[in-house]
């Protein structure tokens, strides 16, 4: 999935995240902490700030 908000709405549709994030035992991982990932990281990209990597 690349992190732009049209392919995180995209894996949401098709249920990709219940698929492809689960835990040992089979429980599906929460996806809330990557959706804020992506929405965050669209919106400083979106305001010009350049990502340094750490």
């Amino acid at each position: 999935m690349h992190p732009t908000p049209g392919c995180l709405r995209a894996a949401d549709r098709r249920r990709a995240f219940t698929r492809a994030l689960r835990l040992p035992g089979g429980s599906p991982l929460e996806a809330g902490p990557l959706r804020d990932h992506v929405l965050g990281s669209s919106s400083e990209e979106a305001g010009g700030e350049a990502r340094t990597g750490g």
